[in-house]
């Protein structure tokens, strides 16, 4: 298993910090092709059952586990890792619509496409009698669909070792451009399908790995803050889809949350001030009582601008964000910060970003809004470029 230095919360914040302000350098992985499971079920059994409730198991992200034998997750970025010694490992799942991707020792080795059916997913075969990590990633969003998760199998005489977890935590709190809605469409023609959505390349995730940082996404594309069409009453689900059962906010904590909330209310009109700040306010309350330690962002951009002129959305809603975070810190909160990324834009950044270009390109948007580079571009048709391909900004 790979092992990885320890950061300490401070430097964690600090690269953090590095990365949301300079994307581009910090895009470093190398972006696999890798081959897509049609959803037949072509695996053979392998004769050692591991149980979900193994554990050794690592559970990243929400999962509803109140049934033992298949526990069901929806929100973007809900993982499963194993740490096993074997040549070989299935799994049993459920996956609807969903689509998740297959991590082979920290690379993406295949990406399963989804079944209304239980299907026996070969995740990983031919591999070295050694020790080995596997990570079951959700790249779907929580609008797909349920997946469940009902045991993985290891080759002759595997065996389940404990798994590493990681000192440090990241959660992000969003809506479409959190959970990398689009990011996998093939070019600004494309409306949006499970296929073109994928949350292992957000921004979120990449920068968690950067940092061998757990990774949870709360978030949920078109998703306001206030007044209607609201995050906030899903925030403590552990199924947005289902009122029950909320999830407990116990150890272990997030060291940051980013809550990147404002881009859909800011859309056709400009909230009314006083109620939504009192909204965001109210809304960072909960999370710090869930997360008394945490270092929080309220976030603005990327797609937002200040056109119409009429009414200058951008300015408006940061100087919004602006004044809940410097009543926060009035109030004595001094963890609470503004975080304002780049607005994309194609005349500056040409096609390196996956997101959203100013409104007044309109030929550079990709599926409902969200731009895509074009087949050819310089990173469109290539998945093996050494960027990210959603070089968003955490």
């Amino acid at each position: 298993m790979k092992q990885h230095a320890s950061v300490s919360p401070r430097y964690l914040l600090v690269g953090v910090l590095l990365v949301m302000a300079n994307p581009i350098a910090f895009a470093t992985e190398s972006i696999p092709i890798v081959p897509q499971d049609n959803g037949i079920p072509a695996a053979s059994p392998l004769p050692v059952e591991i149980a979900p409730n193994h554990p050794n198991l690592y559970y990243l992200g929400r999962f509803d586990r109140s049934n033992a034998s298949e526990p069901a997750c929806e929100w973007s970025g809900s993982a499963i890792a194993i740490h096993f010694h074997g040549t070989a490992i299935n799994a049993q799942l459920t996956l609807g619509k969903n689509r998740f991707e297959v991590v082979v020792d920290s690379a993406p080795a295949k990406v399963l496409v989804g079944s209304a059916d239980k299907i026996l997913y070969n995740l990983a075969s031919g591999l070295s009698n050694s020790d080995h990590t596997v990570l079951l990633f959700k790249d779907t969003e929580a609008i797909v669909g349920m997946a469940r998760f009902e045991g993985f199998q290891l080759s002759e005489e595997g065996t389940v070792l404990p798994y590493m977890a990681p000192q440090h935590r990241i959660e992000v709190i969003g809506d479409s451009i959190s959970c990398g809605y689009g990011n996998e469409a093939l070019d600004n023609h494309q409306h949006f399908s499970p296929a073109t959505e994928n949350a292992y390349w957000s921004y979120g995730a990449i920068t968690a790995r950067a940092f061998n940082a757990d990774y949870t996404c709360i978030a949920w594309s078109g998703k306001k803050l206030w007044p209607d069409n609201s995050l906030v009453p899903l925030y403590d689900r552990v199924l947005p889809s289902q009122p029950e059962p909320l999830w407990n906010f116990g150890t272990p904590q997030p060291d940051v949350v980013l809550i990147n909330l404002c881009t859909n209310d800011f859309g056709p009109e400009n909230p009314e001030e006083e109620g939504w700040v009192k909204a965001y306010h109210a809304f960072v309350d909960q999370v710090r009582k869930n997360y008394p330690d945490a270092v929080i962002y309220l976030a603005l951009g990327s797609i937002i601008s200040d056109l119409p002129a009429n009414r200058h959305p951008l300015s408006t809603a940061r100087g919004y964000i602006q004044r809940a975070v410097t009543e926060c810190n009035a109030a004595g909160d001094g963890k609470v910060h503004l975080l304002e990324f780049e607005v994309q834009n194609k005349a500056v950044n040409g096609d390196r970003c996956r997101l959203a270009s100013q409104p007044q390109d309109p030929s550079d948007h990709g599926p409902e809004i969200h731009r895509c580079p074009t087949k050819g571009s310089w990173m469109g048709s290539s998945r093996q470029q050494s960027l990210n391909k959603a070089v968003l900004y955490l």
